[in-house]
C-alpha cells in the first residue's frame, strides 16, 4: 500500500526557521493533494505533542467503530433479527429492568436498526415518561448510540 502520510515542510520568512506538519494524501478524480491534519510545529517536542493527540482521536474512532462491528445484541442475548420492525425491537428493549444491559443492548444493534428504533421512539412514543423519556435524554444524534 502506497504510503498516505507525508512531512510537510513550511519555510518561514525571516530568520530562516522551517516548521514541519503532517499531512494526509488525497486522490480524487485523479487529483492529488496534500492536506494537513496536524498544526505547524516549530520543533520535535511540538510535533510530539499534535501526534499524540491525532493517535488519540484515532483510537476514540476505533472504539466507536468496534461498537458498530459488534454482532446485534449479542452481550444482551436477546433476539433480535435483522428484519425485526423498530417497534418490536423497542417492545423488546423496554422491557428490560437493567438500565446498563438496556444502553449497551440499543448500542450493539446495526446502524439500520439503531436509526429505526430512535425514529419510532422519539416520533410516536412519549418521551416524557418511562423508558423512551431515558431514551430521549440519552441518545446522540450525531453518533446513533445512547450515552
Amino acid at each position: 500500500m502506497e504510503d498516505m502520510f507525508e512531512l510537510m515542510t513550511i519555510a518561514e520568512t525571516g530568520d530562516g526557521k522551517v516548521s514541519v506538519r503532517l499531512g494526509i494524501r488525497l486522490k480524487v478524480a485523479g487529483h492529488e493533494t496534500v492536506c494537513p491534519v496536524i498544526r505547524p510545529c516549530d520543533d520535535f517536542e511540538a510535533f510530539e505533542q499534535e501526534s499524540q493527540f491525532l493517535i488519540q482521536r484515532l483510537e476514540q474512532m476505533k472504539q466507536k467503530a468496534r461498537t458498530l462491528f459488534k454482532a446485534p445484541s449479542s452481550a444482551a442475548g436477546l433476539q433480535i433479527g435483522p428484519d425485526m420492525p423498530a417497534e418490536e425491537i423497542w417492545g423488546v428493549l423496554s422491557t428490560m429492568a437493567d438500565e446498563t444491559m438496556w444502553v449497551s443492548a440499543f448500542n450493539e444493534l446495526s446502524v439500520s436498526q439503531r436509526q429505526a428504533v430512535a425514529e419510532h421512539v422519539l416520533t410516536r412514543c412519549n418521551v416524557f415518561s418511562g423508558k423512551a423519556a431515558v431514551f430521549s435524554r440519552r441518545y446522540d444524534s450525531e453518533t446513533g448510540l445512547m450515552t
